[in-house]
C-alpha cells in the first residue's frame, strides 16, 4: 500500500572567512593577426616579476595572484616576431586578454627582432596588411590594388593596369610573388589584380633604391607575400559582385598538410557597358578576365616548412569601332595569360640562421591583333621562363648580419610581328590616338633566350643609433638570338650570342663596382628616424625591341641610378608622417632611329636618356580602433632625351601632382564606411595645330606642335565604400557597395580628332559605378 512521509530541511547560513587559495587575475590568448590560428608554444613573460607561461594548443595561458600594478609584457617563440606591452592588473578584478601576434618572416633572426624593429633593406618601402587594404574605397576589396594608392605611384588610364612608379615606364617595374617575377599584376583594364586577396598575407611598394636581392629592373619593385592556409579545419568563401565572380576554399588535411584553392571569373564585359557611356566602350578595352590558384604548405619539422603554388591568370579583349566607311572599321582582338608553378623551401637552425630555396617555372603568352579597314598588324610573343632563388642569412657578429643568395633566371621567348614599322606606337612617338598605320608593312619572326646568373650579397651592420647596409648585385646576361638580319631566302640565316652586363654609370674607381647598393638608416630617437640609399641597377633589352626588322638586335642593356633620402616621424603609436625625396637618372634607353629611312637593323638606337626627380608625403594612421587611412602627395618631374643634342621632353606618363586621401572606419560592430578622394596631373600630349590633305592616300595629315608641351585636363575623383558584416549560423556575411566617381566627374582620358584635324573632343573615362557584392565566409 502507497506510505507517505513528511520531513522537512533546516538550512542555517553561516558567513566564515576562508581562504580560497591561488587565484587567476591575469589570462588570455594568443592568435595569428592573419589567420586568427593559435601559434605554438609562445612563451608569455612578465619581464618585471620574472615569470612566465606557455600557451596551450589553444593558444591559452593563466597567471595566478600577478600583484596589482602595471607590468610588461613579452610575448616570443621561434614562429613570432618578439613583442613587448603594457599591462595593468587591479587589485580584486580579473584581466583578460587578446594578443594578435604576427609571424616572423624567413630572413629575420630572433636577435635582430628583439633588439629593434627589423631593419628595412629597401630604404623607401611601404607595406600595407591585408586587413587594411580590403577596405580601401575604390578598390572593391582587392587587397592588391591598394598599390595604385600608395606615395609614389602615378594613376594609369581608365583601361591599363600599369604601374607608373617614380616616373618610370610600366614595362619597368618589376612585380614579384614569393620572390618570383610574374608579368602583369592587373588584369586588362586595372579592375582586378590577377591573385586572389585571401592568398595573399601583404603588399611591399618600393619605388625604387631596394636592396641587392632583386633587379633587372630600372623602376620599382613590388612585392607580394603570399599566406599560410589555415591550420586546422575547412574555410573558404564564395563571392560575386557585378565585376566578377569568386571563390576559395582552404583545408588542414593533417597538422602538418594544409591547402587551398582558388578561382575568379569576370564578366566586366557585360556588365560594364551597360553603364558607361558609348565611347568608353569603343574606345578603350574592357576585358574578360579569369585567374586560379593553388596552394599547399607542408612543415617537414621544426622551424622546417615547403610550400608549392600554381598561379594562373588570362585575359582576352575583343572591341570594334563601326564606321560607315570600311577603311575606317578599326577592330582588336588581345589574349595574354601567364602560368607559374613555385615551390619554395624554408628552414630557421637554433643559432637565427636562415636559408631559403624557391625554383619555379612558368609560361607567358601575349598575342594582339588589329585592324585599321582591312590593313593587319600583329604581335605575338611567347615565353618560357625557368628560374631559382636561393639565400642565406647568418649574423656574423654581435652587430653585423650577413645575406647572401643566386637569383637565376632564364627565358626563352618565340616572337611574331606582322605590319607597320611604327605601330604600335612606343614611348615617344608622336601620334594622335586611333591613328592608322602607313603604307611600310613588313614582317618578322625571331627567338631570344636571355639567361642570368645574378649573385649578390648584403650586410646589416649596426653602430649604435646608426645602421649601414651595403651591398652588390653582380647582373651578367647571356643574350642569344637567332637573327642578326632580317630573314632572307637567298642567304642562310645568322644568329648571335652575346654576354651583356649593365653599364655602371659612376664614376672613377666606383665604374668597375657590380651594380653597388647602399642604404643608411639613423635612429635619432625612438620616433625619429632618417634614411638614406641609393644604388645602379639594370635591365636586358625588351623580346619585342631585338627584332632585325623592327627593332635592332644589337641592342644592350639599359641602366639607372637612384637616390634617395627621407625621414619618418610616428607622432604617435599608430601614426607615422614620412618625407622623401629622390633623383633617378637613366642611361642608354631604347629610343627610335630619327632617320626616315634607317639602316637595317637600325630601327630603334639606345641614344636616349632619361631623369626623374621629385619627392613624397605619407601621413598614415594605421589601423587601430576600427579606424585607419592615409594622406599621400607626391611631386614628381620625369624627363626624357631621345638623342644627343635635341631637347628635354616631358615624359609620356608624367604626372606632376599626384594625391591620394582615405580613410575608413567601423562605425558599429560589422558595419564600416569609407571615402577616396584622387586627384592627378593630365598626362603629356602633342598638340595638332593644322593639317594638310596628303592625295595619295586621300587623308588629312596632321601637323604636330612641340612635343608634349600640352596636358590632359586633371583627373580627379570622390569613391565611396560601405560594408556590412553579420553572422547567420556558423557562416559570416559581408554585404558592401563600393561607388566610384560619386560626383559623375567627367574625366579625360584621350583626345580625339576628327578627320580633317579641325575639331577635337575628348574621351572621357567612367561615370558614377556602383559595385554592389556579397560574400560568405564558412
Amino acid at each position: 500500500m502507497p506510505v507517505k512521509i513528511q520531513y522537512a530541511y533546516k538550512f542555517v547560513v553561516k558567513e566564515v572567512m576562508v581562504s580560497l587559495g591561488p587565484q587567476i587575475n591575469f589570462e588570455g590568448v594568443v592568435v595569428n593577426r592573419f589567420t586568427n590560428v593559435p601559434p605554438r608554444g609562445v612563451k608569455v613573460r612578465i619581464v618585471d616579476l620574472g615569470v612566465e607561461a606557455l600557451t596551450d594548443e589553444d593558444g591559452a595561458f593563466a597567471f595566478t595572484d600577478v600583484a596589482p600594478g602595471t607590468h610588461t609584457i613579452e610575448l616570443s617563440s621561434r614562429e613570432l616576431v618578439t613583442i613587448k606591452t603594457e599591462e595593468v592588473i587591479t587589485k580584486g578584478k580579473k584581466k583578460t586578454v587578446k594578443y594578435m601576434v604576427e609571424p616572423k618572416e624567413d630572413d629575420v633572426d630572433e636577435e635582430a627582432v628583439v633588439r629593434a624593429p627589423r631593419i628595412k633593406k629597401e630604404v623607401i618601402e611601404t607595406r600595407v596588411r591585408t586587413e587594411e587594404a580590403k577596405r580601401v574605397p575604390g578598390t572593391q576589396g582587392d587587397t592588391l590594388k591598394v598599390v595604385q594608392n600608395l606615395p609614389g605611384v602615378g594613376r594609369s588610364a581608365f583601361g591599363s593596369g600599369a604601374l607608373i612608379v617614380w616616373g618610370s615606364a610600366p614595362q619597368d617595374t618589376r612585380v614579384n610573388v614569393d620572390g618570383v617575377e610574374i608579368p602583369m599584376l592587373y588584369h586588362v583594364g586595372g579592375m582586378r589584380s590577377t591573385i586572389n586577396t585571401d592568398l595573399v598575407r601583404s603588399i611591399d611598394l618600393s619605388p625604387g633604391s631596394f636592396g641587392a636581392e632583386y633587379g633587372r629592373g630600372l623602376g620599382g619593385l613590388v612585392r607580394i607575400e603570399l599566406q599560410d592556409p589555415g591550420r586546422e579545419g575547412v574555410h573558404g568563401y564564395v563571392a560575386a559582385d557585378v565585376v566578377d565572380t569568386a571563390g576559395m576554399v582552404k583545408a588542414a588535411i593533417t597538422p602538418n598538410l594544409r591547402v587551398a584553392v582558388s578561382g575568379r571569373y569576370g564578366y566586366l564585359d557585360k556588365t560594364l557597358k551597360t553603364v558607361v557611356s558609348k565611347d568608353v566602350g569603343d574606345f578603350f578595352p574592357i576585358p574578360r578576365y579569369d585567374d586560379y590558384q593553388a596552394r599547399a604548405s607542408l612543415t617537414l619539422g621544426k622551424d622546417e616548412e615547403v610550400s608549392a603554388t600554381f598561379l594562373a591568370s588570362d585575359d582576352h579583349l575583343r572591341r570594334a569601332v563601326p564606321s560607315s566607311d570600311p577603311l575606317e572599321v578599326k577592330t582588336q582582338n588581345t589574349d595574354q595569360n601567364y602560368r607559374r608553378l613555385i615551390v619554395r623551401y624554408t628552414r630557421l637552425f637554433a643559432d637565427g640562421s636562415s636559408v631559403a630555396f624557391t625554383p619555379s617555372v612558368g609560361y607567358d603568352s601575349n598575342d594582339s591583333a588589329w585592324n585599321f579597314g582591312g590593313t593587319p598588324l600583329l604581335l605575338n610573343v611567347t615565353a618560357w621562363q625557368y628560374a631559382a632563388r636561393a639565400s642565406y642569412r647568418r649574423r656574423v657578429a654581435s652587430s653585423v648580419v650577413l645575406s647572401l643568395g643566386m637569383d637565376f633566371q632564364g627565358r626563352s621567348s618565340n616572337a611574331e610581328r606582322v605590319g607597320s614599322l611604327n605601330l604600335p606606337a612606343r614611348e615617344g612617338d608622336i601620334t594622335v590616338f586611333g591613328q592608322p598605320p602607313g603604307s611600310d608593312l613588313a614582317s618578322d619572326h625571331w627567338k631570344i633566350n636571355l639567361l642570368s646568373a645574378a649573385p649578390y650579397a648584403f650586410s646589416e651592420i649596426t653602430i649604435g643609433h646608426w645602421t649601414l647596409t651595403p651591398g652588390f648585385r653582380l647582373e651578367p646576361t647571356l643574350i642569344d638570338g637567332s637573327l642578326e638580319l632580317p630573314h632572307s631566302y637567298v642567304k642562310p640565316d645568322v644568329g648571335y650570342r652575346r654576354m651583356d652586363m649593365p653599364r655602371n654609370p659612376l664614376p672613377g674607381p666606383l665604374a668597375w663596382m657590380p651594380n653597388p647598393r647602399l642604404s643608411l638608416a639613423y635612429r635619432a630617437t625612438s620616433r625619429l628616424t632618417f634614411t638614406a640609399g641609393g644604388g645602379v641597377y639594370g635591365q636586358t633589352p625588351a623580346v619585342e625591341d631585338l627584332s632585325p626588322v623592327f627593332g635592332n638586335p644589337n641592342l644592350t642593356s639599359s641602366s639607372a641610378l637612384h637616390l634617395s633620402a627621407g625621414g619618418s616621424y610616428k607622432l604617435r603609436g599608430t601614426l607615422t608622417l614620412e618625407t622623401v625625396g629622390f633623383y633617378k637618372r637613366l642611361y642608354d634607353l631604347v629610343a627610335r632611329s630619327g632617320l626616315t629611312s634607317p639602316p637595317v637593323g637600325q630601327s630603334l638606337l639606345q641614344t636616349g636618356i632619361g631623369r626623374s626627380y621629385g619627392g613624397q608625403l605619407l601621413l598614415r594612421q594605421e589601423l587601430a580602433k576600427g579606424f585607419f587611412g592615409w594622406f599621400t602627395y607626391s611631386l614628381i618631374r620625369s624627363e626624357r632625351q631621345d638623342r644627343p643634342k635635341t631637347d628635354w621632353r616631358l615624359f609620356d606618363y608624367d604626372q606632376t601632382h599626384v594625391l591620394a586621401v582615405l580613410a575608413s572606419y567601423e562605425i558599429t560592430h560589422g558595419f564600416q564606411a569609407g571615402a577616396r578622394f584622387r586627384y592627378t596631373t593630365g598626362a603629356p600630349r602633342t598638340p595638332v595645330i593644322g593639317a594638310y590633305f596628303n592625295a595619295k592616300d586621300q587623308v588629312y595629315e596632321p601637323i604636330y606642335g612641340a612635343h608634349n608641351s600640352i596636358r590632359l585636363p586633371a583627373f580627379y575623383s570622390l569613391d565611396l565604400r560601405v560594408e556590412q558584416a553579420f553572422v547567420f549560423r556558423r557562416l559570416k556575411f559581408n554585404v558592401f557597395a563600393d561607388v566610384q566617381n560619386v560626383t559623375n566627374r567627367k574625366n579625360p582620358e584621350e583626345i580625339i580628332y576628327s578627320a580633317d584635324f579641325a575639331q577635337h573632343d575628348y574621351i572621357t573615362g567612367l561615370p558614377v559605378l556602383a559595385v554592389a557584392g556579397l560574400r560568405m565566409e564558412f
